[in-house]
């Protein structure tokens, strides 16, 4: 299932270019596409298309907007309807265990949990919840989780992008 989701976002990211990458990015940030896997996405689409630096600039800020309007979008319905409402969302599941965590981490961290927890693979958003719960300032939430995904997506952008040309000689 996740390699056909993947063949069919890969499809999808090099017809549409960037506005499917912010659409991608956005279904993952929002829970929606937690499954579709961003390691993979952004330096494939920046490797498949050959990026010259601009474009890998360019799509490192689109999916890192994406992400964020995703996390946007979960932190203002957990604010306006608790965790049901983001429950309501297709296709997401959130056990007690992932709900119990990140109030844990919220309530210990607040936003530099939001930082923190952007930087780990499958937790970001989900920290969200709690914090939009919780009423936490929506501008300080929205620019921790925009800032730590930035420099989540040129870490993951520069290990996987240098190591292809280190590899392949380019």
């Amino acid at each position: 299932m996740i390699d056909s989701a993947v063949d069919v976002g890969f499809s999808f990211l090099l017809a549409f270019g960037f506005p499917a990458l912010f659409v991608l990015f956005v279904l993952k940030g929002a829970i929606v596409g937690k499954p579709l896997p961003t390691s993979v996405f952004l330096p494939g689409f920046i490797l498949a298309v050959s990026a010259p630096r601009r474009t890998i600039v360019l799509s490192i800020l689109v999916a890192s907007l994406g992400y964020t309007c995703g996390q946007v979008l979960v932190y203002l319905l957990a604010a306006r309807y608790g965790i049901e409402g983001v429950r309501s969302l297709p296709g997401v599941t959130i056990s007690d265990d992932q709900l119990a965590r990140a109030n844990r981490l919220f309530r210990r961290y607040s936003g530099v949990g939001i930082f923190v927890t952007n930087l780990v693979p499958y937790v970001g958003s989900f920290i969200l919840i709690p914090a939009g719960i919780a009423s936490y300032p929506f501008g300080r939430a929205t620019m921790y989780a925009f800032v730590s995904t930035v420099l989540n997506y040129v870490l993951i952008v520069w290990i996987v992008v240098g190591s292809v040309q280190i590899v392949t000689g380019l």
